[in-house]
């Protein structure tokens, strides 16, 4: 035997499997650099300044965290609608 192809059913879960985590890096992305670049620049401003407050560069995070969320929010909702409608119509007719 010189080796068994893979199922149809394997070649889609992989893809799927595939597609997700594609699908989460890229979301979390979306969130995780503009954080990082602001926890960057706040915590340069803070040790220029020499203040050692940690409240004080809460704010700024969370005024990104909102923006970003505006912004790529529902582009996000929409990725993440079309994966799992994709995924749902290739698992039915896989068990088809």
């Amino acid at each position: 035997m010189a080796g068994l192809a893979p199922a149809p059913d394997d070649v889609m879960l992989g893809d799927l499997a595939r597609e997700a985590v594609l699908l989460f890096a890229g979301s979390a992305a979306t969130f995780l650099v503009p954080l990082l670049i602001v926890a960057v620049v706040v915590g340069l401003i803070q040790t220029i300044f020499s203040v050692q407050e940690s409240s004080i560069s809460f704010l700024p995070k969370l005024a990104v965290l909102v923006l970003v969320t505006g912004v790529a929010g529902e582009g996000l909702m929409l990725g993440l609608a079309d994966f799992l409608e994709r995924g749902l119509i290739d698992m039915v007719g896989a068990i088809r």
